[in-house]
Protein backbone atom coordinates (compact mmCIF):
# COMPACT_ATOMS: atom_id res chain seq x y z
CA UNK A 1 0.00 0.00 0.00
CA UNK A 2 1.73 3.30 -1.31
CA UNK A 3 1.64 6.23 1.12
CA UNK A 4 0.48 9.53 0.33
CA UNK A 5 3.01 12.44 -0.12
CA UNK A 6 0.83 13.99 3.23
CA UNK A 7 1.43 10.78 5.24
CA UNK A 8 5.42 11.14 4.37
CA UNK A 9 5.36 15.01 5.32
CA UNK A 10 3.17 13.89 8.77
CA UNK A 11 5.61 10.95 9.27
CA UNK A 12 8.59 13.73 9.05
CA UNK A 13 6.63 16.55 11.55
CA UNK A 14 6.19 13.75 13.86
CA UNK A 15 9.62 12.43 13.98
CA UNK A 16 10.89 16.87 13.97
CA UNK A 17 8.74 17.19 16.66
CA UNK A 18 9.70 14.04 18.46
CA UNK A 19 13.02 15.12 18.76
CA UNK A 20 12.27 18.33 19.46
CA UNK A 21 10.66 17.35 22.67
CA UNK A 22 13.33 14.88 23.81
CA UNK A 23 15.65 18.42 23.54
CA UNK A 24 18.65 15.79 21.33
CA UNK A 25 18.09 17.84 17.98
CA UNK A 26 19.93 21.08 16.27
CA UNK A 27 17.51 23.28 14.78
CA UNK A 28 18.14 21.60 11.45
CA UNK A 29 16.06 18.70 10.41
CA UNK A 30 17.12 14.91 10.81
CA UNK A 31 14.96 13.79 7.85
CA UNK A 32 14.69 16.70 4.47
CA UNK A 33 12.31 15.30 1.37
CA UNK A 34 10.40 15.96 -1.30
CA UNK A 35 7.02 17.09 -0.51
CA UNK A 36 5.36 15.07 -3.41
CA UNK A 37 7.29 12.29 -2.52
CA UNK A 38 6.00 8.71 -4.18
CA UNK A 39 7.26 5.30 -3.55
CA UNK A 40 6.93 3.86 -7.28
CA UNK A 41 10.47 4.60 -8.45
CA UNK A 42 12.80 1.81 -10.00
CA UNK A 43 15.30 1.65 -7.65
CA UNK A 44 16.96 -0.47 -10.50
CA UNK A 45 17.40 1.48 -12.81
CA UNK A 46 21.12 2.82 -14.40
CA UNK A 47 19.56 6.36 -13.55
CA UNK A 48 19.40 4.99 -10.28
CA UNK A 49 22.77 3.48 -9.98
CA UNK A 50 24.55 6.28 -11.36
CA UNK A 51 22.89 8.91 -9.08
CA UNK A 52 24.45 6.30 -6.01
CA UNK A 53 27.72 6.24 -7.60
CA UNK A 54 28.09 10.08 -7.92
CA UNK A 55 26.95 11.00 -4.88
CA UNK A 56 27.95 8.29 -2.22
CA UNK A 57 30.97 9.92 -0.33
CA UNK A 58 30.40 13.37 -2.00
CA UNK A 59 31.81 16.17 0.70
CA UNK A 60 29.87 19.73 0.55
CA UNK A 61 30.62 22.77 2.01
CA UNK A 62 28.20 21.59 4.91
CA UNK A 63 27.76 18.28 4.54
CA UNK A 64 29.42 14.54 3.68
CA UNK A 65 27.22 11.84 1.89
CA UNK A 66 28.02 8.38 4.02
CA UNK A 67 25.35 6.50 2.32
CA UNK A 68 23.43 6.24 -0.36
CA UNK A 69 20.72 3.73 -1.82
CA UNK A 70 18.65 3.33 -4.14
CA UNK A 71 14.70 2.49 -3.17
CA UNK A 72 11.27 2.99 -3.96
CA UNK A 73 11.13 5.86 -2.83
CA UNK A 74 14.35 7.33 -4.81
CA UNK A 75 17.64 7.70 -3.70
CA UNK A 76 18.37 7.92 -0.07
CA UNK A 77 21.66 9.91 1.15
CA UNK A 78 22.59 9.41 5.02
CA UNK A 79 24.81 12.47 5.65
CA UNK A 80 26.96 13.98 8.35
CA UNK A 81 26.39 17.51 8.83
CA UNK A 82 23.60 20.20 7.52
CA UNK A 83 20.54 18.25 5.83
CA UNK A 84 18.86 21.39 4.84
CA UNK A 85 22.14 22.15 2.67
CA UNK A 86 22.47 18.92 1.99
CA UNK A 87 19.08 18.42 0.27
CA UNK A 88 18.92 21.78 -1.42
CA UNK A 89 22.09 20.49 -2.96
CA UNK A 90 21.80 16.93 -3.79
CA UNK A 91 18.20 17.18 -4.54
CA UNK A 92 18.96 20.21 -7.04
CA UNK A 93 21.94 18.56 -8.39
CA UNK A 94 21.72 14.91 -8.39
CA UNK A 95 17.42 14.24 -7.94
CA UNK A 96 18.04 12.74 -4.77
CA UNK A 97 14.30 11.87 -2.75
CA UNK A 98 15.44 12.05 0.93
CA UNK A 99 18.02 13.46 2.96
CA UNK A 100 18.48 11.96 6.75
CA UNK A 101 21.20 12.29 9.29
CA UNK A 102 23.23 8.94 9.17
CA UNK A 103 22.65 7.15 13.00
CA UNK A 104 25.62 4.93 14.60
CA UNK A 105 29.43 4.55 13.68
CA UNK A 106 29.07 2.02 10.92
CA UNK A 107 27.84 3.17 7.99
CA UNK A 108 27.74 -0.25 5.63
CA UNK A 109 24.98 -2.22 8.15
CA UNK A 110 22.87 0.96 9.73
CA UNK A 111 22.83 2.40 6.65
CA UNK A 112 20.70 -0.12 4.92
CA UNK A 113 18.89 -0.50 8.26
CA UNK A 114 18.23 3.26 8.62
CA UNK A 115 17.32 3.62 4.67
CA UNK A 116 14.87 0.95 5.57
CA UNK A 117 13.66 1.81 8.36
CA UNK A 118 13.16 5.10 6.64
CA UNK A 119 11.75 3.86 3.29
CA UNK A 120 9.22 1.59 5.55
CA UNK A 121 7.90 4.45 7.40
CA UNK A 122 6.91 6.82 4.38
CA UNK A 123 5.46 3.84 2.35
CA UNK A 124 4.26 0.87 4.20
Amino acid sequence: MDRSPRDLGLFVCVLLTACVALGGCSSDPAVVSDPDLACDRDRTSLRAKDIVERVGGLTGEDYVVRFAQSTRLGVVALIDGDTSAAYKELSGDYDVALVAQIEGDSASVTGFEQVKHLVGTACD
